[in-house]
């Protein structure tokens, strides 16, 4: 059940910025937290199985906090993922094959079934934009400190967090009538990611 996947993701979720859950805080700073990571996949594979340029979003809601767990997910596959393709990585996020999903699939009591949505990129620098069907509409912009270089957190809390530039969501929101509709506080991350198993 080896798997490697490469790329970048983006976050943005209902905290403000400095999402308390980044640092360890059991409680979302509204008494709950949601969000959205977008996960675009530039190379990757899943046993014999290749995954590619697959665009994946994966809907979050905790009634606490994101590592106070309780947790509800659904993932959401652009068109173009090809249903081999979702299902190798379906086994992934939900953590049934190992790596640092594993861990965070402890924090999940529910996953709502899986859906298609177009899922539009426009990555920046300065800003990134991302459109999830009629779902959600995603902002990231990366903060920057006092030399014009990325603010970054190493080693935050949760096993996929081991070094993210952290940024500024606002404008973003989520409206899946089947999740929990947010509007972003503030907060947003992104990385690039090289995970495996």
């Amino acid at each position: 059940m080896a798997w490697k996947i490469q790329g970048t993701y983006w976050s943005p979720c209902s905290c403000k910025v400095g999402c308390r859950c980044n640092l360890g805080e059991q409680e979302g700073d509204r008494g709950w937290c949601s969000g959205v990571l977008v996960f675009d996949i530039r190379s990757g594979r899943v046993d014999s199985t290749d995954v590619s340029g697959a665009k994946v979003a994966f809907a979050v809601d905790f009634p606490g906090g994101f590592l106070g767990g309780n947790g509800t997910g659904r993932l959401y596959f652009d068109a173009a993922v090809p249903t081999k393709q979702r299902a190798a990585l379906e086994g992934i996020l939900k953590g049934q094959k190992g790596g640092v999903f594993e861990q965070l699939a402890a924090l999940f009591t529910k996953f709502v079934p899986s859906k298609e949505a177009p899922i539009s990129i426009k990555a920046g620098q300065e800003e990134t934009r991302i459109t999830v069907g009629t779902l959600g509409e995603l902002v990231v912009k990366p903060l920057r400190g006092a030399t014009g270089q990325p603010t970054r957190l190493i080693h935050g809390a949760a096993a996929f967090r081991d070094d993210i530039v952290l940024a500024r969501g606002t404008g973003s929101s989520w409206r899946d009538p089947d999740m929990r509709r947010w509007e972003s506080g503030g907060h947003a991350e992104q990385s690039d990611f090289d995970w495996s198993a």
